[in-house]
């Protein structure tokens, strides 16, 4: 993107400012509120049924003329790169220039230096703390596009409402979808002779589980968690759409948040959940005080995502004699939708780009839309080094439509077995951590949840020093309070 002049920086940020204050008020959302806070179509985000299509009338034309886009993301260069490369044969009038984070700079502050220097990239993934984003103003409105696009009703149901803020403004959009993923240890559960569940297994038949393969004579733990209990069983028990109980409109801590902490909290005490590497259980109960619980052979369930898969399948690990095979989150026992936590990360275009219907095209083809995908699956079936060596010996990510080619071409993919079959037809409904779409999420969990009155609240919980049910709407009163000053903040 060309650096421009601080005037216009300054005149075009004034008109978002403007444009925002006459936006309504979010004390006015209605009950039928999206995940991300607008007020959209119902059906559209609880019903997780894919027959209705909304008529859209179509992109207009792209530009002819010669022009040069900037794209930035955290991902593999080489991917990147070769995704341009195919874009740019696509579109031969367009030049896209490939931004690196350079130094020890986390991502979102690479891109605050390049947003105070007026050379924020035209297309661009943001990371984590939603509010870094929106308050620096680097989110540009490209709701036209996005809702003109038919290829729009081919994104995967709960992923649609993702990114609209302040009503119905399209700031984001998905562009990345890294499953939650449970995965059991298969030769662990052979030797104590329990049945492997079935994929569509319940969030209780999992807590039984967990139960059942603590062995303590035989030093084997039941679960290990990389991923937390706390963030699945509000969103799979309550059918919410985020963290702590988010229904679209409030969040709510008193249910399931506080039930999970609790189970998480009793689960460590009772010696269910493996030792935590670094400390002196793991030393007695391992031998290393440093090593993976997972790498152990003694720990018959662990939670993590879908990008473990590459790490359990090799040879090191299946050499010493461990299976991990993975299973999808459970479903809640009286869920009414099939939604999953998952990572998802999120793109948007620079407010001031100078040629937006072709930076939403570029943004599609590097996030979610199906001719980028094509192109990935190629990269990850053959992209190799100037050595020869193969970039990619796992796919990064699963897609974000629900075009089922690009499901079959990514199976391909994936180990051979049953198990692979069954995890990728129950991860078709995912749900965004908070604070990548939820205004104030994360200075909730900055200010309060790990460093307020209690603490490290999940901490307190498992020290006995607090119940979580005690507790927990004082939380829910301030996480509603924190997420509302960020929208009065923001919009």
């Amino acid at each position: 993107m060309i650096r421009r002049s601080w005037f216009f920086i300054l005149s075009a940020f004034i008109l978002v400012l403007l444009l925002i204050s006459g936006c309504g008020n979010e004390d006015d959302v209605s009950s039928n509120e999206t995940p991300d806070g607008s007020t959209r179509s119902e059906e559209s985000s609880k019903n997780n049924d894919n027959s209705d299509e909304t008529e859209r009338p179509g992109l207009p034309p792209m530009t002819t003329e010669e022009i040069t886009l900037s794209f930035g993301s955290w991902l593999n260069y080489d991917l990147n790169l070769h995704l341009a490369e195919q874009f740019m044969e696509q579109y031969p009038n367009i030049t896209v220039e490939i931004v690196q984070a350079t130094g020890d700079l986390g991502w979102n502050d690479f891109l605050m230096n390049l947003a105070s220097n007026g050379e924020l990239p035209d297309v661009f993934w943001y990371n984590g703390n939603l509010d870094v984003a929106i308050k620096n103003m680097w989110l540009g409105d490209f709701t036209e596009y996005f809702e003109s696009d038919p290829e729009t009703d081919h994104l995967l149901d709960t992923l649609v409402d993702v990114g609209y803020f302040d009503g119905d403004r399209k700031l984001a959009a998905a562009s990345a979808h890294f499953p939650f993923t449970i995965f059991l240890d298969e030769n662990l559960f052979h030797e104590q002779n329990v049945e492997m569940p079935s994929a569509d297994w319940t969030y209780n038949e999992m807590l039984d589980l967990i139960e059942t393969m603590t062995v303590p004579e035989s030093g084997i733990f039941g679960v290990n968690m990389g991923t937390n209990l706390v963030t699945m069983a509000p969103i799979v028990n309550e059918d919410a759409y985020g963290e702590f109980g988010w229904d679209g409109e409030k969040f709510d801590m008193t249910g399931q948040w506080a039930d999970s902490v609790n189970k998480r909290a009793e689960f460590i005490r009772h010696g269910n959940h493996a030792p935590f590497g670094g400390t002196d259980e793991a030393q007695a109960a391992f031998g290393d005080r440093d090593i993976w619980a997972p790498l152990t052979g003694r720990v018959a369930i662990h939670f993590d995502a879908f990008w473990t898969i590459e790490q359990f399948k090799h040879e090191s690990v299946t050499d010493l004699g461990i299976r991990w095979v993975p299973y999808p989150v459970p479903r809640g026992d009286n869920a009414e939708t099939l939604n999953k936590p998952a990572y998802i990360d999120l793109a948007s275009l620079s407010p001031i780009t100078e040629h937006p219907r072709e930076a939403y095209e570029l943004m599609k083809f590097m996030g979610w839309g199906r001719e980028g995908w094509k192109h990935r699956l190629e990269a990850f079936r053959s992209l190799t080094y100037e050595n020869g060596d193969r970039v990619f010996n796992h796919p990064e990510g699963v897609p974000l439509l629900k075009d089922e080619d690009l499901w079959e071409e990514l199976r391909a993919l994936l180990p051979e077995g049953h198990y692979y079959d069954e995890y990728l037809e129950r991860i078709k409904y995912p749900i965004s951590l908070g604070g990548r779409v939820l205004p104030g999420f994360d200075w909730f969990l900055d200010e309060v949840y790990f460093g307020g009155e209690y603490g490290n609240v999940e901490e307190a919980i498992i020290e006995g020093e607090v119940n979580a049910f005690d507790i927990a709407s004082e939380l829910t009163e301030l996480l509603n309070q924190y997420h509302q000053a960020s929208l009065d903040d923001i919009f």
